[in-house]
């Protein structure tokens, strides 16, 4: 019998793009306000933003590659 395994995450809220990214909520915010590379957040409701695994895995290898220039 297979372990139940559960989807990877498409969307992240910001508590678990925080987590995701290895950052705090201060340091998230101010990417998402002053970082014109930062992805923009995506609204779903008035009360719900977020990014998705994609926009953030693009922000991150952007970022890896101009570590690595």
């Amino acid at each position: 019998m297979q372990p139940h395994t559960h989807p990877e995450q498409a969307f992240f809220r910001p508590a678990d793009a925080c987590h995701y990214l290895g950052i705090g909520r201060t340091k998230l915010h101010n990417l998402a306000e002053l970082d014109a590379t930062f992805p923009r957040k995506i609204r779903i409701s008035p009360r719900c933003v977020g990014w998705t695994r994609c926009q953030l895995d693009t922000w991150l290898e952007a970022k890896q590659r101009e570590v690595t220039a």
